[in-house]
């Protein structure tokens, strides 16, 4: 089963000093100097790259068309060139339906006609149709301006398949005449496994030999696997010729627990960045190891956090004495780390800092976490490139160039020892 993660733009600075807290470069030049995961580790944690066509036309990512015909990319022509991937590495475009599923319809900027184009132009592998998430629920604003939650009608469900299906009969048929290279993946949109499976049975009909389920992110995973047998019951009735070389995406779905039940169901690939984004979105799960154990990372910001310097001056602390708890909780880890000072005094030195947070959990809880970690010391196990350049820095959470690395290293735990342990 292969595995793609979803780019956002999750770049590092190769040579940032973690001693000094300072970036090699200037942030201009960031994306000249930055690295990817794939060009860190000797072997990428994943088998491909999820690029969403909302990162262009967000603005985060501009797409200039040339003269030519063709696109550029901050230079670069093609999307492998701009994201620096070799073979056997691929790479997956989509439409990003998430950005406009409060929508009636996706955006006119996502015709057909545009998106196979530039699919084609920046030489992606894969194409996916362009879609329309079938949700219960979507966000729209009320007359006097506020956010209010609707929920959808089962015909205003029903439409949002029907559209995503034209869709796709409108690209496959596109791609057909225009002779484009990359390989078209049709998109299911449903509501229950019934519809899912009549997607999924048109989307065959079509033509289609790649075909990727939408919209499964709020939906349990006894839900999921009962839409993906109804998808299996499909393609068993197939003549035996028919079914070979089918193959379902997941998209957005990474369930640790139902791999070997998914691929047995027929899945071939998923995309989530769902262990790229623990190592800074949970509490408690921010470092993975190779056993499968996840571990709190331990929490220093910058003393110029706003909040921090907010909550310091009610408490009368002043802003020279904020700097000096930060530099002295950095410094008790580092001795910490060269076995000089034991985890108590670390323990006590970080919480004075953490506790000008104000969170809204127990800080004996936040303490235990703290505690779990510096005893174990797991990055001291860790054979990972990662691990062994930073040391106890991968378990700071502290900065992009911190938490990122600590992602990536989770991303490779979950690579190399979930999906392929």
């Amino acid at each position: 089963m292969k595995y793609f993660i979803p780019d956002w733009e999750d770049r590092l600075d190769p040579k940032f000093d973690f001693a000094t807290d300072l970036y090699s470069r200037e942030r201009a030049e960031a994306y000249d100097t930055d690295v990817y995961a794939h060009q860190i580790f000797r072997k990428a944690p994943y088998d491909g790259v999820l690029v969403s066509l909302a990162t262009f036309d967000g603005g985060k990512l501009p797409l200039q068309k040339l003269r030519c015909g063709g696109f550029d990319l901050r230079g670069r022509k093609t999307i492998r060139g701009y994201l620096r991937l070799r073979r056997p590495l691929e790479v997956m475009g989509d439409c990003g339906a998430f950005t406009y599923v409060n929508d009636d319809r996706p955006p006119k900027k996502y015709s057909t006609q545009r998106v196979a184009s530039i699919y084609d132009k920046l030489r992606f592998d894969y194409g996916v149709s362009v879609d329309h998430m079938t949700v219960d629920f979507v966000v729209r604003r009320s007359k006097r301006g506020k956010l209010r939650k609707i929920k959808l009608a089962k015909e205003e469900q029903e439409e949002r398949r029907q559209l995503s299906l034209r869709n796709a009969e409108a690209l496959l048929k596109y791609w057909r005449q225009k002779r484009y290279r990359f390989i078209p993946v049709g998109a299911a949109q449903g509501m229950s496994p019934d519809t899912y499976a009549d997607s999924v049975d048109q989307l065959l009909q079509m033509g289609y030999r790649y075909i990727g389920l939408g919209t499964l992110i709020p939906r349990g995973d006894a839900e999921i696997i009962s839409i993906l047998e109804a998808v299996k019951d499909l393609m068993a009735k197939l003549p035996a010729p028919e079914r070979l070389g089918l193959k379902l995406h997941l998209f957005g779905i990474l369930r640790p627990k139902k791999l070997r039940e998914f691929e047995k169901l027929g899945v071939a690939s998923l995309d989530s960045a769902s262990y790229l984004r623990k190592a800074w979105l949970r509490a408690g799960q921010n470092y993975l190891t190779r056993g499968g154990h996840w571990y709190s990372a331990i929490r220093v910001p910058y003393s110029d956090n706003s909040r921090l310097l907010e909550n310091a001056k009610q408490a009368g602390i002043s802003e020279d004495r904020l700097k000096q708890m930060e530099c002295d909780c950095l410094e008790s880890l580092a001795r910490f780390e060269r076995r000089r000072v034991g985890i108590t005094s670390v323990v006590k030195t970080l919480l004075k800092y953490d506790e000008l947070l104000l969170r809204d959990f127990d800080g004996n809880h936040h303490k235990q976490k703290y505690e779990a970690t510096l005893r174990a010391r797991p990055w001291e196990q860790c054979k990972c490139e990662i691990c062994r350049e930073l040391g106890i820095h991968v378990v700071i959470f502290r900065g992009c160039n911190r938490n990122k690395r600590r992602g990536f290293h989770n991303t490779k735990m979950f690579y190399d020892h979930i999906l392929h342990g």
